[in-house]
């Protein structure tokens, strides 16, 4: 939704998101395709090539940087589609009680791997991998809907930021 055929200027000057109606927004997204027409902004809005004259050819790369990045994970792809519906306050807590009961079980395993328990540690990693196959079928099965609720987007999106964070505490990553 976000690389429709504008140019990297026709981005910075305008507010693409009103130019979207909710109906042409889909999670199923061609990876490759936002490739190519990420080129074309980069290369229709360079300095190098169209001069520093150009107003909001820097903003609009800028801006393309952010998208693109944000597109290349299915998480940025969610964050940015719930954006683009103004999904209100995405870190507002969600979270079923059921799931946040296993995620404390898993993180009290993670804490006994941390501590030398090499049993926990091959547990905390099956408990990992299976809630991360539950989010992917989860998420799968929200793409196969043509307009997935909100609600449970906004869910995925937030079940996914807190998987996250409990990968990085296994693998011994410590956000700042």
């Amino acid at each position: 939704f976000f690389f429709k055929q504008k140019t990297a200027y026709e981005i910075s000057t305008r507010d693409w998101s009103s130019d979207v109606c909710s109906s042409d927004l889909t999670l199923n997204l061609d990876l490759k395709e936002i490739r190519v027409r990420y080129i074309e902004i980069q290369r229709k809005g360079h300095p190098d090539l169209v001069g520093d004259g150009v107003e909001g050819s820097i903003e609009a790369i800028e801006l393309a940087n952010r998208y693109y990045e944000a597109l290349q994970s299915p998480r940025g792809i969610v964050k940015l589609y719930l954006e683009a519906m103004h999904a209100i306050d995405l870190n507002q807590n969600r979270l079923p009680t059921d799931f946040l009961m296993e995620m404390m079980s898993l993180n009290d395993e993670i804490d006994q791997k941390h501590a030398g328990n090499e049993e926990a540690g091959s547990k905390a990693q099956s408990m990992l991998d299976e809630a991360e196959m539950d989010l992917t079928n989860a998420l799968n099965e929200l793409k196969s809907t043509q307009t997935p609720p909100l609600d449970a987007l906004i869910e995925w999106y937030q079940k996914s930021k807190y998987l996250d964070r409990l990968r990085k505490n296994f693998l011994g990553i410590e956000e700042i």
